[in-house]
């Protein structure tokens, strides 16, 4: 277990573009603060707004994701550790070119236990839908930043990222990867 809880929402750090047109889709990042057993760091997270097409999912909802894919087959685009849990939670450990990486976030069936799929099963269940939730009413009102290239490799670049963020003693990547473990991990 690395983390304990996500709290103090930085609203300013909402960036979002359109990721489809299709079925419309934004993709977004916020900063967040995650308790860690090694202190509090401030980490980026992404998020997608839902279609409302699939899986019962809510229209205009954004759902928490690992990344976007980039290319059809084996997941290779991410870090090993998010690589791996990737490969064991899709289906036959690969995915097609634009798949949004969500699949850490549906694991263990959260409809079992009455709650929204797509926000993962363990600890963080309530923060992910309330920040879901916040990003639903903050694209609404216009609140966010727009980021005309933001696009599937800026995303993964940005949540796998080596930088060390004002005030951290772990790099975006160690936090993001950390997280992700617990989510897969049902913590």
């Amino acid at each position: 277990m690395y983390t304990t809880c996500i709290y103090n929402l930085y609203q300013q750090s909402f960036i979002a573009n359109v990721y489809s047109t299709t079925h419309f889709r934004m993709i977004g990042l916020i900063d967040v603060n995650i308790q860690y057993t090694y202190g509090i760091e401030r980490v980026t997270l992404a998020f997608y707004s839902s279609s409302g097409t699939n899986n019962g999912k809510i229209k205009g909802l954004w759902y928490p994701i690992v990344g976007i894919k980039q290319h059809t087959g084996r997941f290779v685009e991410f870090t090993d550790r998010i690589n791996a849990i990737l490969t064991e939670t899709s289906f036959n450990g690969e995915a097609k070119r634009g798949w949004l990486a969500k699949s850490p976030f549906f694991y263990n069936n959260a409809k079992e236990m009455g709650r929204l799929e797509g926000f993962s099963n363990g600890r963080h269940y309530e923060t992910l839908l309330e920040i879901g939730t916040y990003l639903r009413d903050a694209y609404e009102k216009g609140h966010y930043h727009k980021m005309n290239d933001l696009n599937a490799r800026l995303l993964n670049e940005k949540v796998t990222s080596e930088v060390i963020y004002l005030g951290n003693q772990h790099t975006q990547k160690e936090n993001f990867e950390n997280f992700i473990s617990d989510i897969f991990n049902n913590l």
